[in-house]
């Protein structure tokens, strides 16, 4: 069996455009991502990664932070911080490229009109009192209009749209037998697209999976996809083309690997398992999916490794790359994902450009705590180098995304300690984010009262 399907994907392979033909001969790695903090189990990823062109990308982080790099994910520049407890979720580019909306968990929207250079805050531009007011977890556009679904863990799912390239958002609210909390959101037309998430039917345990269709432009939805074997949610999806599209499925059961398909256009899906895994005992399994073609694509989530395809879902093999996968990102024939830290599909010679950035001449250093554990009282220690810079010290708990503010301001050249007092926190997961006007930095510990 093994050996006609190997055939079969040849016979594909003489007929296949030449760009993928020479991915077939690329590779998962990792680029050099100079400029991000490695985001470790536990303790944060980055979310969603959109490429304007195949070197120039806009990469959002669950810590606030928005970077851009403009060779491939080789070096990466910080272009917006806000408080390490805004949680960005998504980010979208118009056709053009010109216009990026980032949206985040923690209820603020952003909008950059100059390719993700600088971003502004229009949380306010989105007119909506309910309590998950701008939670946006997926974003799509088609041409200048933008669309927008969120949140994945609500009771009333919302859907956003733009007609004027993010200035001004209407909000409407599903219809809760349909769908209670959306993730996802791929538009064909401006009246074609498909949202996906699930139905909380039962409490936090019961959670039926579903992808709604609607045909015009948002206003109705129809149901064309629903389980509740594997049940969970259909957290990511992707159109290859017109007629062939793929799904990850976020499952109840957290060692179950399975996603869904469909061949018509997104009329009828089927599921089909890829495995088991040990998942993060933090995270919810699956979570990321990508498919290069019909025949070969990518599962991952949060546990070691991913797994992959070559026959479009039907066996699956194990690789030992990438943590924590949320989105993949196709352009031209290379993939990028968002996870820990960014991975890419492709060559892996070194790039050929030569006005790369170059790293800084110096750099701030952030100390480890001390203690780690700590019960009581912290000592956070850390360096300003070379010029006065405006300075944001924070403690924040991971598990209860609390911010403790310590300090915010300008700070000159010298040696800087700290302390905070961890006495009547909760224990748990905690970092110290330390925000200067070159890179921010963080320090992980724990909180343990035994």
């Amino acid at each position: 069996m093994r050996i006609r399907a190997t055939l079969f994907f040849l016979l594909l392979l003489v007929s296949a455009p030449v760009t993928l033909l020479l991915a077939q001969g690329a590779h998962w790695y990792t680029p050099l991502n100079f400029g991000l903090i490695p985001m470790m189990p536990t303790a944060g990823r980055y979310d969603d990664i959109f490429f304007i062109s195949h070197d120039t990308g806009v990469l959002v982080s669950s810590y606030g932070m928005i970077f851009k790099t403009y060779d491939g994910a080789e070096h990466w520049t910080l272009k917006k911080a806000v408080s390490p407890s805004a949680y960005f979720r998504s980010v979208e580019f118009s056709a053009d490229g010109q216009t990026g909306i980032a949206g985040t968990l923690t209820g603020q929207v952003f909008r950059s009109a100059d390719r993700g250079e600088t971003w502004d805050d229009i949380s306010t531009s989105i007119r909506d009192t309910s309590v998950y007011s701008g939670l946006i977890c997926g974003l799509s556009h088609v041409g200048n209009i933008f669309y927008g679904v969120g949140y994945w863990g609500g009771t009333q799912a919302h859907f956003y749209k733009s007609l004027d390239a993010g200035v001004s958002w209407g909000v409407t609210y599903l219809d809760t037998t349909l769908v209670t909390g959306l993730v996802d959101i791929v538009f064909l037309s401006e009246n074609k697209g498909f949202v996906s998430g699930c139905r909380n039917y039962t409490g936090s345990s019961g959670l039926e999976s579903v992808v709604l269709r609607t045909l015009d432009g948002g206003n109705t939805w129809t149901k064309v996809f629903s389980d509740t074997t594997i049940g969970g949610r259909i957290w990511k999806l992707q159109f290859v083309d017109s007629e062939f599209a793929v799904g990850s499925i976020e499952p109840i059961y957290r060692d179950t690997v399975a996603m869904i398909r469909s061949t018509d256009g997104g009329n009828t899906w089927q599921i089909h398992g890829a495995g088991t895994v040990n998942a993060w005992t933090t995270g919810w399994g699956t979570q990321g999916i990508g498919f290069l073609n019909r025949q070969k694509g990518w599962l991952g989530g949060y546990y070691n490794g991913m797994f992959e395809t070559n026959d479009g879902g039907i066996t699956w093999d194990t690789l030992n790359i990438n943590e924590e996968c949320d989105r993949f990102f196709l352009i031209d024939s290379t993939f990028y994902v968002s996870a820990n830290t960014v991975y890419k599909y492709g060559s892996s010679d070194p790039p050929t450009k030569v006005n790369n950035p170059t790293a800084p001449e110096f750099l701030h250093k952030l100390y480890p705590v001390v203690p780690n554990p700590a019960s009581g009282i912290v000592s956070i220690a850390f360096d300003i180098n070379a010029h006065q810079t405006n300075t944001v010290l924070e403690v924040v708990n991971i598990d209860g995304r609390k911010t403790y503010p310590i300090m915010h301001g300008p700070l000159k050249p010298g040696h800087y300690e700290y302390t905070w007092d961890g006495t009547r926190e909760p224990a748990g997961n905690y970092i110290i984010w330390l925000g200067t006007d070159e890179i921010p930095m963080v320090e992980r510990f724990t909180v343990d009262h035994r």
